[in-house]
């Protein structure tokens, strides 16, 4: 089956004609592709998985293109929204690896800890990849993010619930008590 998914990639991406596609054409098609996937109120895995194997594909094909990070990246957080996050961390590892000074190398490696995270439930790689964020990127927004997503790896599903309710308890009890102002 996946092999089959393979042959229209292969021609969005290669052509069939005398005429080749320039990179522009290809993205346009890419573009119509997202749109079919994402326009619909009922996520399609099907068209979703052939979105990931065409940004692949480009990246395979266009490997010094800057828009192949990108692609790698939309392709990552796709597989993460069908819930493969082994298949997003692989994405996400080999931007980091193909593509060192892209200048949103911070989103990955905190998305990739957040996939290690919530996807995979795995807490102490988890943990290891939020210190790797603050280390590498001490001073972005993301650093911030995950060291609270570390004080929060210590708590069950159901703990960080019963925490968050008692803090929107305690802020609604602090606006009630405020008088309002005129």
């Amino acid at each position: 089956m996946k092999y089959l998914l393979m042959i229209p990639v292969a021609a969005l991406l290669f052509g069939c004609g005398p005429k080749a596609e320039t990179p522009a054409d290809v993205s346009d098609r890419i573009r119509a592709m997202e749109d079919s996937v994402f326009e619909s109120l009922t996520f399609d895995k099907r068209k979703a998985q052939g979105l990931v194997d065409v940004y692949k594909a480009y990246a395979n094909a266009n490997p010094g293109d800057t828009m192949s990070a990108e692609y790698l990246f939309r392709a990552a957080n796709v597989a993460k929204s069908m819930h493969d996050g082994e298949e997003g961390l692989k994405l996400y590892d080999r931007i980091i690896r193909e593509f060192p000074s892209w200048r949103r190398l911070p989103d990955v490696y905190y998305l990739k800890a957040f996939t290690i995270d919530s996807e995979l439930g795995h807490k102490g790689e988890a943990l290891t990849a939020y210190q790797e964020v603050i280390g590498r990127f001490p001073d972005h927004a993301f650093a911030k993010d995950a060291r609270a997503m570390m004080d929060n790896l210590q708590y069950s599903d159901e703990e960080l619930i019963k925490r968050f309710e008692a803090m929107q308890d305690s802020v609604e009890a602090a606006q009630a008590g405020t008088p309002a102002v005129q």
